[in-house]
């Protein structure tokens, strides 16, 4: 492919990416999301966490040519999983990417006059929902973002794709680090793009790299014999 040709179908991708907010494709897929009231911190919404992900997920993702499974989650009475693949060829790089389903109570009676948790309003440029900031925002960027490229290339990637989707992300991702272990071929991939973290403010598009992972550790001080001088705080002696 030329360099002009890839530039024309780069600009004709984020065209059709940025009409599917001026044709309201994406408030209307969003408003859809959010009406699943999917909190996973409430031990009575597990049907809705699986609806989630068979009546939305799953199908928009099949529709777009992936491959989707549905697994338990390995720690009992946790929410599922899902793995989708969408392979071009073996040989070719393969993205993995991230995004779940479930989100916070919604304490519909702490919200503002006008909005609701499970339906999605807009007040001036501001739009509201449980999940439009975390995750189900950032997911339906993501898949039309993903349709848009695929209608400017014609149907075709250059690299696979496999999308891992969790339903338990905002009590612990229970499960997630047994299940990633047990499915390690299955997610084996060449580069892991997740939209799911913390922003500089909220103004402003962040992009962190080189995330590697997470440890966590306690740290326990013994103080010797009495206050010293640290520096900033404490006692001089």
């Amino acid at each position: 492919m030329s360099q002009a040709t890839s530039q024309s179908g780069r600009q004709a991708a984020l065209q059709q990416a940025v009409s599917t907010i001026k044709n309201g494709q994406f408030i209307e897929t969003l408003t859809r999301r959010v009406a699943f009231a999917s909190e996973s911190q409430n031990p009575s919404a597990s049907a809705e966490l699986m609806k989630y992900l068979t009546d939305e997920i799953q199908p928009t993702l099949v529709k777009l040519g992936f491959e989707c499974e549905i697994f338990a989650n390995p720690m009992a009475s946790c929410p599922p999983l899902l793995i989708a693949k969408r392979i071009e060829d073996e040989s070719l790089p393969t993205l993995l990417t991230y995004g779940h389903g479930d989100v916070t109570n919604g304490q519909a009676e702490l919200w503002q006059e006008g909005t609701h948790p499970w339906e999605l309003s807009q007040i001036g440029e501001k739009i509201f929902g449980r999940g439009t900031a975390d995750n189900k925002g950032q997911h339906t960027i993501n898949l039309l973002a993903l349709e848009s490229v695929l209608n400017a290339r014609e149907g075709k990637l250059g690299y696979n794709v496999k999308i891992l989707f969790e339903m338990s992300e905002e009590v612990g991702s229970k499960g997630l680090e047994l299940f990633c272990h047990e499915q390690k071929e299955s997610l084996k991939a060449d580069l892991f793009l997740a939209s799911d973290g913390p922003r500089l403010n909220a103004q402003t598009p962040t992009i962190f790299l080189g995330s590697r992972g997470v440890c966590q550790f306690r740290l326990r001080c013994e103080t010797g014999n009495g206050v010293r001088h640290s520096g900033n705080w404490g006692s001089y002696h």
